[in-house]
């Protein structure tokens, strides 16, 4: 039955296809070249320009609207579901993939929202240097930065937007230690994906709001950037057991249990083929984690008719075909990628695989994000009976003005409040785990408030 469901929603997201080009490559069966994805912000000017020049390309192809209306109509399945994790990392696989068609020597990167989790606004990511900031007022469409006026033409026709949760600001989003302290207290996948769904992955897409607050956000490149961070952290998550890399366990969104031999909803392939970053088809490591164990695996099992449109060119999904005139917010005089010179050696590489390339992150990161030493002897255990509180929780730590703690040399840093019960219900998220992830980063943000005064004094 499972095999026929899937195949029936395959067959139902091709036939939304529509109007423009959207490959769908399937990976290599081999891996002899490895790539390094790292932060953004670490990259060279000349790195971040050749990423900004392939996507912006994407974009002219249309393929950003394929991606925005294939997550759309696959939502329900890989939300709220076991498959999260798994799935999206073949879906950053794809993405990465159609990268290397236009610059083989393309890598996605990842944006840690950890850095400047206390004020995104002062982060570079959402600057004009990088992806821009908040839609303009009126009709929210973003102005600056590489996807400035963007068009798109999914799921109607309009620009790319943004609106920031608090008019105009984000709030804050999760600090990395909290994100650390999920990772050492949660045993289980199942534990560990409905933890960071419902509350490091949520409060982003909520805090950037437009359309990355949809099921449609691949729209926005920066979705992909956010959920290579997401990716990373699985990762971070599977170094503490070696077994993470064999086996997967929880629910599929129709309550059946998930394990490594279960299929993934459209790509028609096992889970356990994206358990290792470098396996065959993935590929990469990430700048800061060791390179994952050599897990033998039988070959990869693939549903035959699941991802019905590998290796043809299909139309965009759902997407309305732009003509040669039409305006899609870019610049047709502006410099596009030139065709790339093939990689060094290309006569020996397989089909989907591109040159190794050494990269070495030359940034750092902010104290909460590598503080991994504090003392912390709480159990999630503790949050087991969260509760949910339509506004704000009355447990957290929020910074206010004319608390009597907040002087001209010191503001407490405040918690992300509570995502919105409604946004959580619509978009399959679970709120009473989100509830109790807001417990739990409350409780982190009071800990490094007092060892910030505790500093001062």
């Amino acid at each position: 039955m499972l095999k026929y469901i899937c195949i029936a929603l395959a067959v139902l997201v091709a036939d939304v296809v529509s109007k423009a080009a959207f490959p769908m490559p399937r990976l290599a069966q081999t891996c002899t070249h490895m790539v390094v994805r790292r932060d953004i912000v670490t990259l060279s000017a000349e790195e971040q320009q050749r990423f900004f020049r392939v996507v912006r390309e994407m974009h002219r192809r249309g393929w950003m609207d394929g991606f925005g209306s294939m997550h759309d109509h696959i939502s329900h399945q890989v939300h709220g579901s076991d498959h999260f994790f798994a799935w999206h990392r073949r879906f950053l696989r794809h993405f990465e993939t159609l990268m290397q068609e236009i610059d083989p020597h393309a890598i996605l990167p990842y944006w840690n929202w950890g850095t400047y989790w206390q004020n995104p606004l002062a982060d570079p990511v959402l600057s004009s240097a990088f992806f821009g900031g908040n839609g303009r007022p009126g009709d929210n469409c973003v102005t600056d930065g590489t996807e400035a006026l963007w068009g798109r033409n999914y799921p109607n026709k309009s620009c790319l937007t943004r609106k920031y949760r608090y008019g105009t600001g984000t709030g804050s989003f999760w600090p990395m230690r909290a994100v650390r302290d999920v990772m050492r207290t949660t045993q289980t996948h199942a534990q560990f994906r409905s933890r960071i769904e419902n509350g490091a992955h949520g409060i982003v897409h909520l805090g950037l709001g437009g359309d990355f607050e949809t099921m449609w956000a691949p729209v926005d490149v920066l979705f992909f950037l956010h959920h290579a961070m997401i990716d990373k952290v699985w990762a971070e998550w599977q170094t503490h057991d070696p077994l993470r890399f064999q086996n997967v366990d929880g629910t599929d969104a129709s309550h059946r249990p998930v394990t490594a031999d279960s299929i993934m909803p459209f790509y028609g392939e096992d889970v356990g083929s994206t358990l290792v970053t470098n396996g065959p088809g993935y590929c990469y490591t990430y700048d800061d984690l060791p390179a994952p164990p050599s897990v033998p695996r039988n070959k990869p099992k693939v549903m035959i008719g699941m991802n019905t449109l590998a290796n043809v060119t299909s139309e965009s999904f759902g997407a309305e075909a732009p003509a040669q005139d039409d305006t899609r917010g870019v610049n047709e005089d502006a410099e596009q990628p030139a065709a790339a010179d093939p990689p060094a050696g290309d006569s020996q590489l397989a089909e989907g695989e591109q040159p190794a390339e050494s990269f070495f992150a030359r940034g750092k990161n902010s104290p909460e994000f590598d503080d991994d030493s504090f003392a912390n002897t709480r159990s999630n255990s503790q949050f087991a009976e969260g509760f949910y509180v339509k506004g704000r929780n009355p447990d957290a730590k929020f910074a206010k003005p004319n608390h009597p703690k907040h002087t001209a040399k010191f503001m407490d840093f405040a918690a992300p409040q509570p995502m919105d019960h409604d946004w959580l219900q619509q978009s399959h998220y679970d709120p009473l785990e989100a509830a109790r992830m807001q417990s739990l980063v409350n409780n982190v943000v009071a800990e490094i408030n007092a060892e910030r005064r505790q500093t001062l004094n």
